[in-house]
């Protein structure tokens, strides 16, 4: 059976404090949700804990943009 990794959601990750961590990083909720297309009201509501499974897609789009940010400040 095929499958597409884009409807899987992502359980476990605490995607509340993904958000802070984001913020304390520099990023605005508006910054965030245009980096991985997405509303500032769907970033707010993460940031709210009002969401926390999300798609595989937009988890991983947030991962990615934290990496980023990371290794920016370490720079």
């Amino acid at each position: 059976m095929r499958f597409v990794k884009s409807l899987f959601i992502l359980h476990g990750m605490n995607w509340k404090n993904i958000i802070a961590e984001l913020q304390a990083l520099g990023a605005t909720q508006a910054e965030i949700a245009e980096r991985i297309g997405k509303t500032q009201a769907w970033v707010s509501s993460i940031a709210k804990d009002k969401i926390g499974d999300l798609r595989y897609s937009d988890g991983n789009e947030l991962l990615k943009l934290l990496e980023e940010l990371r290794v920016k400040k370490a720079a």
